[in-house]
């Protein structure tokens, strides 16, 4: 089974920029208590896709810190752009085109995640209209129901499109006027909302306030008051005092934005949007701090953001996404951030040179890079992030050196060509505990690819592919899940994706900072005398990678069947698609047992279905604490996640195979035949001696068995030897043992092909 509350990245999945925003705050009292004593909370589903109303796609899983781990396919990648933050509880996706009518015709409640995943079914994205008059007829909204002054109705992923390209046009003609929401689109009063969910408390509470006026001026690119751009201002404090994306917004109309706000220190960002020809960019001035004590007024100008973000690299590179994030640390533990992510726009934004006075101020700048189209050999990417100095916003000019950069050469094996996906993203740490950003791109698959990364001790990445890439849908499948990992910079490495067979594995901890900052939980654990289990079919040989599991996407099918047995006697069984729960076991010591069978039907000829059977001893163990790099669940208290560490990993067996002189398309040459075996135990169990293995193989699917030579080579590892004609399929059947009455024992069909 895929197990979700894996770490803060691995759930990423999607064909744009990821962001993760977090603007949080300390509650007064416990919100939530809930506990997990062994395994991943109940509640991890698979997530599905969510629509936004002007097309764009997401998905969002919550992580094991609080936060939301988030992907986007944009419904124009060639221009688009996305803001994402996190106000206490709520997490709102908002495209660039809707920030202007949030109150003025788009109710907040159509970007909220979780809102969202309350309310779509189906893949639609069902709303409420209110109005005046007649009822509004609205590019790609299919009205169901309407009332005097109401109607219910919903969008598809195809008509949301239509919906956002009737946005795209309002914006740029309010844009040009700076009048948003009295015509076109939301003409008579139209108001939409997402269905079922209360109008946005914010726009009340905005009135009910005695508070100072604070005049903001902006000026554009010309020097000339500024129509149509929008200006954020928020608490710089306490987020919690002045922070709603409603109330914190305006737009300059006639250079002049106004806002009531309580005394205070503020920073403001004006947001500049320019379209020339068939280019546009956007430009971020920012103003880092400034007291409010009576009215007041602050002025924000365009030309302040004379600073592109350009990253020099060594070899020719075509820029895919630009981000940029500011993260505003308040008092008492609050904070404030943005990240804005540009497909096909340049990004600009203004230097400071004085550092603020109350809390922090962190920036960081990152793009994504591919190879020209024409580029000769193998595709390459760049993968780019720089941290600014604390307190201040640097001159946005980067250079990308050799010495800075690790390299990463990528083999991806595939048995059947398709056009895939690959994924890398991260950050410097202070990012990744809160934001993680990336963006899937197109792959020819089986193929080979080098990635160059941002390198440094303090910097993580955490990489993913998948097998299909369709237009219309997530990209699914694939080795879809690895660790964070810090890249030491000179570093070369070589990773191989989907490397066959293709077989169950558990999760891997890279240690060191990675595993601090993103703890998991062990593949199986008891906790007194509740065990649970966790280990995901369809994995490769390279430790932490995690394939697709029962997760499937159009034209396949996976099923799979589970047992666990003590002392030989069924305690559970079921469908593992969904998760396995959690069994009692009892108090005495005794021997355990499962079995996990997956197979999978569909484009792929090789690895089809895995048998595993796992055997070990297992007790109570009071008192075992897990290390720092795991944890077994967690409590939520005053929206804080505190994990729980008192539990013991089993000594379930593992193991990986590495198949001598295999083909990218999962084939060897016919005759001789070598595997490179390795036995091991999961993490952070202790492991017992490993004492043998044996194996046999099949060319007529299991059938019947041939014997082969098995040679210990050294520790944990064998050498298995056998001859295969050319133009069989080789199915495998390994077994392995500890010095514990541990075993393993794995069958895998059509385990990798032999050429003629």
């Amino acid at each position: 089974m895929r197990h979700i509350p894996r770490h803060q990245t691995a759930l990423l999945v999607g064909l744009a920029t990821v962001t993760v925003l977090a603007i949080s705050g300390t509650a007064a009292q416990a919100i939530t208590v809930s506990q997990a004593s062994a395994g991943p909370a109940p509640a991890a589903a698979a997530p599905h896709p969510l629509l936004l109303i002007n097309g764009d796609r997401l998905m969002a899983r919550p992580t094991p810190g609080g936060g939301q781990a988030i992907s986007l396919l944009p419904a124009d990648p060639a221009s688009d752009a996305v803001l994402s933050l996190k106000l206490g509880n709520m997490t709102d996706e908002i495209p660039a085109d809707a920030l202007p009518y949030l109150g003025r015709g788009l109710d907040p409640s159509l970007f909220e995640l979780s809102a969202l995943q309350r309310a779509e079914a189906g893949g639609r994205l069902p709303v409420q209209v209110s109005f005046h008059g007649r009822t509004p007829v609205l590019p790609g909204v299919t009205i169901t129901r309407s009332a005097a002054g109401t109607a219910a109705g919903y969008l598809t992923a195809a008509s949301a499109r239509i919906f956002g390209a009737a946005l795209a046009r309002q914006f740029r003609a309010d844009h040009a006027r700076a009048s948003y929401g009295a015509d076109g689109l939301f003409g008579g009063g139209v108001d939409i909302a997402l269905a079922g969910t209360a109008r946005s408390a914010a726009r009340s509470r905005r009135t009910g306030f005695r508070m100072h006026t604070l005049t903001v001026t902006g000026t554009d690119l010309s020097g000339r008051r500024d129509n149509g751009d929008l200006v954020y201002v928020f608490n710089a404090g306490d987020v919690a005092k002045f922070g709603d994306p409603i109330e914190s917004g305006n737009v300059f109309y006639h250079g002049v934005a106004k806002f009531s706000v309580p005394s205070g220190s503020y920073w403001a960002i004006g947001d500049f949007v320019n379209f020339t020809g068939t280019s546009a960019s956007e430009r971020l001035a920012f103003l880092p701090q400034f007291t409010v004590r009576k009215n007041t007024a602050v002025h924000v100008a365009e030309q302040a953001a004379s600073s592109e973000i350009t990253m020099a690299t060594p070899r020719p590179a075509v820029i895919q996404s630009v981000s940029f994030e500011v993260i505003r640390g308040g008092l008492h533990g609050t904070s404030n951030s943005f990240t804005w992510s540009d497909f096909g726009l340049s990004l600009w934004v203004s230097p400071t040179t004085r550092k603020p006075t109350v809390g922090t101020l962190r920036s960081f700048a990152s793009e994504q890079l591919t190879s020209p189209a024409d580029a000769a050999g193998p595709p390459y990417a760049y993968n780019l992030d720089y941290a600014g100095p604390d307190g201040i916003i640097p001159t946005q000019h980067y250079v990308a050196r050799p010495a800075n950069l690790a390299t990463i050469n990528e083999r991806y094996y595939q048995d059947v060509p398709t056009t895939g996906a690959w994924l890398d993203f991260g950050g410097f740490s202070s990012q990744v505990e809160g934001i993680v950003f990336g963006a899937y791109l197109p792959l020819k698959l089986p193929g080979l690819q080098t990635q160059y990364f941002s390198a440094g001790p303090d910097i993580l990445w955490s990489s993913s592919y998948a097998e299909f890439s369709p237009n219309n849908f997530f990209p699914w499948g694939g080795q879809g899940d690895d660790s964070f990992r810090v890249l030491p910079a000179g570093q070369q490495q070589t990773v191989e994706w989907n490397r066959y067979p293709l077989h169950p594995q558990p999760d891997v901890s890279p240690g060191g900072l990675g595993g601090r900052l993103f703890p998991l939980i062990p593949s199986a654990i008891r906790s007194g005398n509740t065990l649970s289990l966790s280990i995901t079919p369809f994995s490769d040989n390279q430790p932490g990678h995690l394939g697709a599991g029962f997760f499937v996407g159009p034209g396949a099918t996976v099923a799979g069947s589970y047992e666990i047995d003590q002392n030989g006697i069924r305690i559970a069984r079921g469908n593992p698609s969904n998760g396995i729960p959690a069994v009692s076991l009892s108090p005495k010591p005794s021997m355990i047992s499962f079995t996990l069978n997956a197979a999978r039907t569909g484009e792929f000829p090789l690895s089809t279905s895995s048998q595993t059977v796992w055997t070990w001893r297992s007790a109570r163990q009071p008192g075992v604490r897990l290390p720092a790099a795991w944890f077994c669940g967690y409590v939520i208290i005053r929206q804080q996640f505190r994990l729980l560490r008192r539990c013991a990993a089993q000594p379930m067996m593992t193991l990986n195979y590495q198949v001598r002189g295999l083909a990218l398309n999962g084939s060897a040459p016919p005759g001789d035949q070598v595997i490179n075996l390795s036995a091991g135990h999961i993490q952070p169990a202790k492991a017992p001696a490993i004492t043998g293995a044996t194996a046999q193989v099949s060319y007529n699917d299991g059938q019947s068995w041939l014997d082969t030579s098995v040679t210990a080579t050294g520790g944990e590892n064998f050498r298995i030897a056998f001859s295969a004609p050319g133009g069989v399929d080789v199915t495998l059947r390994v077994t392995a043992t500890d010095s514990a009455g541990g075993a393993i024992r794995e069958t895998i069909l059509r385990a990798y092909g032999v050429r003629f």
